[in-house]
């Protein structure tokens, strides 16, 4: 699992950016904009942790 997705940005409060901004400020992912409005969501070490600490 490579733990990075791409996903695009929405007008308004939808519920997957909601959750990706409180995982961004747990540190758990970083999001770059790779061109206007396209966005990569990569795990952080201390995110992919966390989901290893989860899965065991």
């Amino acid at each position: 699992m490579s733990g990075e997705i791409g996903v695009t940005e929405q007008t308004g409060e939808t519920i997957l950016w909601r959750t990706l901004r409180e995982c961004r400020s747990k540190g758990w992912i970083a999001t770059t904009e790779v061109s206007p409005g396209v966005y990569s969501v990569a795990l952080t070490p201390s995110g992919r942790r966390r989901i290893e600490a989860a899965s065991a």
